[in-house]
């Protein structure tokens, strides 16, 4: 690189405008690609949530809408400093840059560990499709209300029924064994969010290093930043999306959120 007029500009740009205006290109026909690929996902849940409205409904209200209250505030919280680092770099104020960046992926770190937390918990409550498993919690149910000769559901469709029964959720007209398609595309949608998720965080930590070793010193590469924090704003959007498909297509209350904090946090 070379020094060409207010800023650093690479070989192969006649100037720096011409170089930030390509760099915030290429991000845009990126997410503009990330779109197409998650448009797909969403259209095919829409689909089958119409076709089978009770058991997508179902499924939603066997989820820890807890955790996903909580993880939603830190995304959006994540946006926030993610934006305040912009304007770190703008200024050329280094220091406020990489406090920015260690509080978005701090951020961005605690949203994983809570899913992963979900995730442990749908594990052992037995709520994979295809599962071949019997959760304790239908083992005690299955115990405590045998009657003989009852006929024997699915393994996924006993651990579920314990789930929406603790939840109070009425099962009356809904075919549970359905309810396995929902949990695939719960599984799939935030699984490839998760994804995302982690290389963000990647690479907000390959940027912290960056200004740690002085890359930000220039205060005209802050286009860096701002790119970034365009692949990270999609990805909060992302799950602005599935936070109302998954979490709230079925009912909720504001109980059942501290009851699932408590389930998160406590020894269940």
């Amino acid at each position: 690189m070379s020094a060409s007029g207010t800023g650093v500009v690479a070989h192969h740009f006649d100037n720096l405008r011409q170089q930030q205006s390509t760099v915030r290109l290429g991000m845009w026909l990126f997410l503009v690609t990330e779109v197409l690929f998650f448009g797909g996902v969403f259209c095919a849940y829409t689909g089958y949530r119409v076709w089978f409205p009770k058991e997508f409904e179902a499924g939603s209200a066997a989820l820890n809408v807890g955790i996903a209250t909580v993880n939603t505030f830190l995304l959006l919280a994540s946006s926030l400093t993610i934006t305040l680092g912009i304007r770190a770099a703008h200024a050329g104020d280094v220091r406020g840059l990489k406090a920015y960046l260690m509080l978005t992926i701090i951020l961005g770190t605690a949203f994983l560990a809570l899913k992963g937390r979900e995730y442990q918990l749908d594990f052992h409550e037995g709520l994979l499709p295809g599962t071949t498993t019997l959760s304790a919690g239908a083992k005690a149910h299955e115990a405590a209300h045998s009657h003989g000769d009852a006929p024997q559901e699915v393994v996924f469709v006993r651990n579920l029924k314990v789930v929406l029964h603790e939840q109070g959720y009425k099962t009356d007209g809904v075919d549970l064994s359905r309810v396995q398609l929902f949990f695939m595309f719960y599984y799939i949608m935030t699984g490839l969010h998760v994804i995302h998720m982690i290389v963000g965080v990647g690479l907000l930590v390959w940027q912290y290093i960056l200004a740690m070793r002085g890359f930000f010193d220039h205060s005209e590469r802050y286009v860096y930043v701002e790119v970034m924090s365009l692949y990270w704003h999609f990805v909060d959007m992302v799950w602005i999306f599935l936070m109302p498909l998954l979490y709230l297509a079925g009912p909720h209350t504001f109980a059942q959120v501290g009851e699932g904090l408590k389930v998160a946090f406590g020894s269940h």
